[in-house]
């Protein structure tokens, strides 16, 4: 892979856990990232906004959607939404670059208190269209490809930016590494409390998943090893009860 052409994304592709927060959208738990947070970061890599980097507003329009009807059936309008599409721009040494993107709001709709306007929806839809097209480049990929889905990468993310902000550097890289060993002697704990080898796989699985994103090659190996412990303790129990 040519380095060069993930040069922005690599720089850009972990998003800082305080940027972030857990959101409900259409019944659907997500990552939302906070705009602002995007700016900041796409500042740092290009310059200032209209200088290194911006945006032009393309394209602005309200679309007509879904009927809208009262308590007996009656219509009496139909959703609106806002949609805009934006030409982000960015440089690149002496080069410039372009990315479009949409982004879309609704306007008018039917909540539970009756017929709603969000009259800051082509503002929302700003943000949006521009955290889009900034994703294309990278930022907060992590995001955006369902890493922060994953317990072990939040809490590794999360321990990353500690250590960053931390007055004593060292102090905290202990405390982590003492945390690590607590969390490998609960893991062998409760693997060797296993009582079936469906269960026991299962937390093995996800012992070594954990190890392996931190690259713990010895707590690995002792997992591998409690794993083979508590299955031939197992395997002669569920053949005498077969």
């Amino acid at each position: 892979m040519n380095n060069q052409n993930m040069s922005i994304w690599s720089q850009v592709e972990k998003t800082a856990p305080e940027a972030t927060k857990s959101a409900k959208v259409n019944g659907q738990q997500i990552t939302s990232i906070s705009g602002q947070h995007m700016i900041k970061r796409a500042t740092e890599v290009f310059g200032p906004v209209g200088i290194g980097w911006g945006w032009t507003v393309a394209e602005e329009r309200f679309d007509q959607g879904g009927e809208i009807r009262n308590d007996k059936g009656e219509l009496i309008g139909h959703e609106v939404g806002h949609t805009i599409r934006v030409k982000l721009w960015f440089m690149q040494g002496d080069k410039r670059g372009e990315v479009e993107q949409y982004g879309c709001t609704p306007f008018t709709y039917k909540s539970k208190w009756g017929v709603t306007t969000d009259t800051e929806a082509p503002k929302k839809s700003l943000t949006d269209a521009v955290k889009k097209a900034l994703a294309m480049l990278g930022f907060s990929a992590d995001i955006f490809l369902g890493l922060y889905d994953d317990r072990d990468y939040v809490a590794e993310r999360e321990a990353e930016a500690q250590l960053e902000q931390a007055e004593n550097k060292e102090a905290e890289v202990a405390r982590q590494a003492q945390e690590r060993l607590d969390w490998l002697k609960a893991a062998l704990d409760t693997m060797a409390g296993a009582q079936t080898m469906h269960e026991l796989s299962k937390l093995h699985a996800s012992y070594v998943r954990s190890a392996t994103r931190r690259n713990e090659d010895k707590f690995v190996k002792r997992l591998v090893l409690a794993f083979d412990e508590r299955k031939a303790q197992l395997e002669p129990k569920q053949e005498a009860a077969a």
